[in-house]
């Protein structure tokens, strides 16, 4: 039986979130840069390491729920503690400890007798990881060859780690969210639908130059109207630089090339791609080396304080890699509803649910508007937000009416602007 989980993000797994929430385990969300890097630091003879992912959130300063009650709905019975914390560099940083596991299962592509093994495009992702971190490391090959015939300079992952084969010549691979291009076109309404149309605004934020990186969920479709021509490298937080669009059809789909919301997608090799392991992507992320970063949210502050991880005791989603995002990316475009189903605003004076990241937002891109969070000079208690643009047809006071902060409207306002449609039968 299970006793506890420790994982990044669990958003799409119903009976997951029911069982927790009726208290047959208990969960650690933990960071997904984190968790990879305490997986690594497991394997690698590293105790502990301090990292700014965290800092000024309830996963730092303790308070997250962690267990509930079998008997008592909804009563909490676990929370977790606060964290060491520590100036370095002049920035607070959270010490986290090594995670050592007694047992790995992994998947790869090709492996030798010695263990050796190679993996295939985004299927990488955490595997070499959790190979290091393993005690016994059992993994499954697509094709298994005698130890000489594989290339040195290609294998991903030595020998030493793996203990023990399993040859499955043909496996039968599921691809959750398959998606493909129509070849016989896509109709109108598909483009102006809310989420598209949030997407197409997002597309234009899009300079020659920048490493982009799309979160899960709505911010995924902007890749599809990015045009060709321009020089962008559209990142995937599960190991791909260069993402392309959907595949025009079956025939190219890849059930290892896939996006961040494991939807089938190409590889754009127009601008030179590369498959990664979490461990490589994640450090480019927290690295600072992206330069805009576009989510989704539960709730946005006026002062560009981000929540989208958790809302307790109703929704456990986890943070996945967003929270590293938020942090260190040079900006932060969050794509979202402007309103939740039942009416309430998600664009708040203060965020109600635990914050991912305090101030990380520069704009906002609604079906309604499209608002920026400006920074005063002065004090951060001064931060609010700009309306710029505003949806065909919509008025400012409709706007003003859904949003749940004050706003300042901009001398340039205009109509949101939106991205072509692309051909859709036209490859990368």
């Amino acid at each position: 039986m299970v006793d506890k989980v420790i994982s990044a993000f669990v958003a799409e797994n119903r009976v997951f979130s029911e069982a927790f929430h009726d208290g047959c385990f208990c969960l650690e969300l933990c960071p997904m840069g984190t968790l990879v890097d305490r997986l690594t630091a497991g394997g690698t003879g590293m105790k502990a390491f301090y990292t700014t992912t965290g800092v000024g959130t309830v996963l730092v300063n303790g308070g997250v729920p962690q267990r509930y009650s079998s008997v008592d709905k909804g009563v909490v019975t676990e929370f977790s503690q606060p964290r060491e914390t520590r100036l370095i560099d002049g920035e607070w940083c959270c010490m986290d400890t090594a995670l050592k596991t007694d047992v790995a299962l992994i998947k790869a592509w090709k492996g030798d007798k010695h263990g050796n093994l190679i993996f295939h495009a985004t299927a990488r992702n955490f595997n070499i990881a959790a190979a290091k971190s393993a005690k016994l490391c059992v993994a499954q090959v697509e094709e298994l060859v005698e130890c000489g015939e594989l290339d040195p300079n290609f294998i991903h992952l030595p020998g030493v780690y793996v203990h023990c084969l399993v040859c499955v010549p043909h496996p039968f691979t599921k691809i959750e969210h398959l998606k493909l291009r129509d070849a016989g076109g896509v109709s109108p309404e598909q483009h102006e639908s809310p989420k598209c149309r949030m997407a197409r605004r997002a597309a234009l934020e899009v300079e020659d130059g920048m490493v982009v990186n799309l979160g899960v969920g709505t911010p995924t479709l902007a890749s599809s109207y990015i045009p060709e021509s321009r020089d962008v490298v559209v990142m995937a937080g599960n190991g791909l630089m260069g993402i392309g669009r959907f595949p025009l059809n079956q025939e190219e789909v890849d059930p290892d090339v896939l996006n961040a919301s494991k939807q089938t997608v190409t590889v754009n090799r127009a601008v030179g791609p590369c498959f990664l392991d979490f461990v490589d992507a994640m450090g480019i992320t927290r690295g600072g080396h992206v330069d805009l970063a576009l989510l989704g949210a539960m709730e946005v502050a006026e002062n560009g304080d981000l929540a989208n991880w958790i809302v307790p005791g109703k929704h456990v989603s986890g943070m996945g890699g967003g929270m590293e995002l938020v942090q260190n990316s040079r900006r932060v475009v969050v794509l979202t509803h402007h309103t939740n189903k039942d009416g309430t605003p998600k664009i708040v004076k203060r965020c109600q649910a635990p914050l991912t990241a305090k101030g990380v937002v520069h704009r906002i891109i609604t079906e309604l508007a499209v608002f920026d969070v400006v920074k005063s000079k002065i004090s951060p208690d001064l931060d609010h937000l700009l309306l710029v643009e505003l949806a065909a047809g919509v008025s400012e006071d409709h706007v003003r009416e859904k949003t749940g902060a004050p706003f300042l409207v901009s001398p340039l306002l205009k109509t949101i602007p939106l991205a072509p449609v692309l051909d859709e039968t036209h490859g990368q």
